[in-house]
């Protein structure tokens, strides 16, 4: 092997061990099961991408705010399937099933990209 692809193996290893994580996202997944949000609280970063996957054949909802009160931050009146938010902003993002306010609610914890 010559130096010329030492080096290059190298800055290829540092590259994706240091240099491309700042801008990967991620998309977590919320399971809709026995109308509950699993996980209820969740962390991602600044740019990750959140998808509610209803594994019922009941009809539930997502929608930001405290239940009763929707904030209209985000929304799916009826989630048959799935329905994904991408959040661009830090911050806590709560949520519930409008349908089933009294049991079903969740919170997100968006950080910033760069927090360790």
């Amino acid at each position: 092997m010559t130096v010329k692809n030492i080096l290059f193996l190298t800055g290829i290893f540092f590259f994706l061990c240091f240099g491309a994580r700042k801008g990967w996202t991620e998309t977590v997944e919320v399971k809709i099961i026995k109308s509950t949000f699993i996980p209820a609280v969740i962390k991602v970063k600044k740019g990750d991408t959140v998808r509610w996957v209803n594994m019922e054949e009941l009809l539930h909802t997502v929608a930001s705010g405290k239940a009763p009160m929707l904030d209209k931050k985000f929304h799916a009146p009826y989630v048959k399937k799935n329905f994904e938010v991408t959040f661009d902003k830090t911050g806590f993002y709560d949520y519930y099933c409008e349908l089933h306010q009294a049991i079903m609610r969740g919170v997100i914890i968006v950080e910033d990209a760069d927090n360790p």
